[in-house]
């Protein structure tokens, strides 16, 4: 499932946000298992880039542009090029594998990030749309330098989508349905409403020099029932785990 590597690549961004005055250029590794039926859970590689040039800048496979900045608020607006439940229809097993594919969408949006000044607590607001669609986030975490070299980032958000997003993504519509390779989808048309989903995350980033740092993740999104409904869908819990590997400039 392709979603498994725009996952990993937001469960690095509360660690690069910790080396802002820095360029890293590195390449990571992501397991996950799949929501959809049948698919199988697949491993990918991931870039992890975290470049700023003045008020541009790259995070993961996102490009933004900081339009204000102070001690304790950032605003930015951002290009996700590769949004969204992306699945091919033959990874799903069969019964299921006539439906269309879903395909990633280019977004677009707006992002705002504060320090509540409360023990070291960041928080983080993001919304954005597309051509299937907004999506909308609201996540908090806390870095605990635990050593020189370590540190670890726990954090927590909640999203919402659309019902056009989640129709897209996890409705099955009456031509489907009516496929007849799709036998296990027989009458089974479902229009997905407004959905959300909560996650935890913890990311851990371990520096070797000042150049080099090592980083593993682990998180989990469980999603609302209008997504876990959905007879293409196996269940509504996503686990995700990776490491990787960071050179700073």
């Amino acid at each position: 499932m392709k979603k498994i590597l725009l996952g990993l690549l937001a469960l690095t961004m509360s660690a690069t946000l910790l080396a802002e005055d820095k360029f890293g250029i590195g390449v990571g590794m992501g397991l996950s298992d799949s929501m959809y039926k049948g698919a199988e859970d697949k491993s990918y590689p991931m870039p992890l880039l975290d470049i700023n040039y003045g008020d541009f800048y790259v995070k993961g496979v996102t490009v933004g542009y900081q339009f204000y900045k102070d001690d304790a608020f950032a605003a930015s607006l951002f290009l996700n090029p590769l949004a969204g439940f992306a699945v091919d229809s033959e990874d799903l097993k069969s019964g299921y594998d006539n439906i269309d594919d879903r395909k990633f969408q280019a977004m677009f949006g707006i992002r705002l990030d504060a320090d509540t000044g409360f023990y070291g607590v960041k928080t983080g607001l993001t919304a954005q749309v597309g051509e299937h669609g907004g999506e909308g986030k609201l996540s908090a975490f806390k870095a605990y330098r635990v050593d020189e070299k370590l540190t670890v980032v726990p954090s927590i958000h909640i999203k919402g989508y659309s019902g056009d997003y989640t129709d897209y993504y996890f409705g099955v519509t009456k031509e489907e349905a009516g496929r007849p390779g799709n036998y296990k989808l027989r009458n089974k048309a479902y229009e997905a409403d407004a959905a959300y989903s909560i996650g935890l995350n913890i990311t851990a980033d371990y520096r070797l020099t000042d150049n080099v740092a090592l980083m593993a993740f682990l998180g989990v999104e469980k999603f609302s029932s209008e997504v876990s409904d959905s007879p293409i869908v196996e269940d509504g819990v996503l686990y995700l785990v990776g490491v990787g590997a960071k050179y700073y400039f």
